[in-house]
């Protein structure tokens, strides 16, 4: 019986085998097909300023300027930790995106892979403007970052990034083309709950100038603006939910957060005014003084804080503008508002980011909720925002 079980144990080794042996041939085959795509990518794994369309792809880089500023800046974020050529192109094609946003998260991207030296040759030999502003950016998170200088020139606006101490400027928001209560009633109207509506609010009633401002600043405005339109359309998405879960891509990304800091620099370097607007004929505005040393502090903290943090919305809460404009009047609606804002988002800052989310998405604040139905109120009453017959809140 023994020897039976043995010579039965060798014949099933035996068949074994020569079925491996039979399989070995088209496993290797198989891998050598896998491996073939490989060897079509681009030769040199190396990013350089000077990859154009064609070295990436002409198709792909026409899609990529088809797509809207936000979704260019998540699509770079995505790949920031992927190391094969196509990336490397797509992140060295970036770098000369039209928007300096862009651009921006690019250069970010390709100096957190270690491609510091392309960022470095690329702001060396764009225009004096776009170079200063990418640096200054680029500077607060990579000290060491070494960018060529024009002679005489580029010294001057970084001596004015403090403005002197108890500066104000005067931010506006032009009412005359928003849809605000339109907007903002579809917020009031989700069964969440928490806090998220406030978010909505103040991404909406974010400034898009200042008195006086530069076309620069004026530009930063603008992209901060356009920056949040990716993650509030997932926040109210959100809030449409029987029972929301808020993570940190449904109120900020990283294009946001290098948007809001950009702006902040741009406000921090340019001349204060703390001249208000006159109200005149029909004109509908929104305006208000900012304190140019909270925005100091709070920028200088904004470097250390994560993505969906608490912080960058005690920066918008404080950038709200206060008075109301329109046929000739001024009607103080959002002072309140704005400090109970940035007073309950400052104490949420010293809460674990998932323990803010949680917050938001439960917690009400009665006070907080109150103020923003009276200043919805106001605008409705005063007629002050276009609508179609939908009533404030």
């Amino acid at each position: 019986m023994s020897i039976g079980i043995a010579i039965l144990a060798l014949f099933v080794v035996g068949a074994l085998i020569m079925l491996v042996a039979r399989l070995l041939p088209r496993a290797e085959s198989t891998a050598t097909q896998r491996v073939a795509p490989v060897e079509a990518l681009p030769e040199s794994s190396a990013p350089s300023s000077a990859v154009d369309a064609a070295a990436w792809g002409e198709r792909e880089a026409a899609e990529f300027a088809m797509l809207p500023e936000a979704a260019r800046c998540d699509m770079i974020f995505s790949i920031e930790e992927r190391h094969d050529e196509r990336s490397a192109a797509l992140l060295a094609h970036a770098l000369g995106d039209p928007s300096e946003v862009v651009a921006t998260a690019a250069a970010h991207a390709l100096i957190a892979r270690g491609e510091r030296a392309a960022v470095e040759n690329y702001l060396g030999g764009c225009d004096d403007e776009r170079r200063a502003s990418m640096a200054r950016t680029l500077r607060a998170l990579f000290t060491d970052l070494s960018v060529a200088e024009p002679t005489g020139e580029r010294s001057q606006p970084e001596a004015r990034a403090l403005p002197p101490r108890g500066a104000r400027s005067v931010v506006i928001l032009d009412l005359a083309h928003l849809r605000v209560r339109d907007e903002l009633r579809t917020i009031e109207r989700a069964d969440s709950g928490g806090m998220l509506r406030h978010l909505i609010a103040l991404k909406r009633l974010l400034p898009e100038r200042a008195m006086e401002g530069t076309p620069a600043l004026d530009a930063a405005f603008r992209d901060a603006r356009e920056a949040m339109n990716a993650p509030i359309a997932r926040l109210v998405m959100t809030l449409h939910r029987p029972r929301p879960v808020v993570s940190s891509k449904d109120i900020e990304d990283g294009a946001g957060r290098i948007a809001l800091r950009s702006l902040l620099d741009t406000l921090l370097a340019a001349p204060a005014s703390a001249e208000m607007p006159v109200a005149t004929g029909n004109a509908q505005l929104l305006a208000g003084s900012v304190d140019l040393d909270e925005l100091v502090e709070l920028r200088r903290r904004l470097e250390n804080e994560p993505i969906g943090a608490a912080l960058p919305w005690v920066v918008n809460a404080r950038l709200l503008p206060t008075t109301l404009l329109v046929h000739g009047e001024e009607y103080d609606i959002l002072s309140r508002y704005r400090a109970r804002a940035a007073e309950s988002l400052a104490l949420l800052c010293e809460l674990p980011v998932a323990e803010f989310h949680r917050v938001i998405a439960t917690h009400n604040d009665r006070v907080l909720d109150t103020l923003l139905d009276e200043a919805l109120a106001e605008l409705a009453k005063l007629d002050a925002i276009p609508s179609s017959g939908s009533s404030g809140s």
